[in-house]
């Protein structure tokens, strides 16, 4: 199961419309006339939009960690042993799967196909292979 921490925004977004939507509702009952409330057109075109907006947010918390967090009470297991957060630093895994294949070198090290003591495609220094000529006094 997977977490994203972007989605967040868009979760407290759903829960500020709520909000806002069940205000206006309260406002459209409290300003109509006594007993009329239920029959208001506004009323109840902000009842079904509360009541999606309700539904939207239920989703949106199930999705973002809701559905984990049910598993993890009901089955008293660590949740981070069954969640990932997309974007962690802590989190090892590879979404392309290329640190676990061995036919992509990493970068950072060196390769050990190349020559000893050369870089890679520059001319042999010895090409005869007779061992080099020590260092030190010429002809000596």
């Amino acid at each position: 199961m997977t977490i994203d921490p972007r989605l967040d925004v868009v979760v407290w977004a759903a829960v500020l419309a709520l909000f806002l939507l069940l205000g206006a509702r309260a406002w459209a009952v409290e300003t109509a006339s006594a007993g009329e409330h239920r029959k208001s057109v506004r009323v109840r075109a902000l009842n079904g939009a509360s009541a999606v907006a309700l539904g939207v947010l239920v989703v949106l918390m199930a999705v973002q960690g809701g559905v984990a967090l049910a598993y993890a009470i009901a089955t008293r297991t660590n949740p981070e042993t069954i969640v990932t957060v997309v974007g962690d630093p802590d989190n090892t895994a590879d979404p392309a799967g290329d640190a676990a294949d061995p036919a992509v070198p990493d970068p950072a090290l060196p390769d050990p196909n190349a020559p000893a003591g050369g870089t890679p495609g520059a001319p042999d220094p010895n090409p005869g292979g007779a061992p080099p000529a020590p260092a030190g006094r010429p002809g000596g």
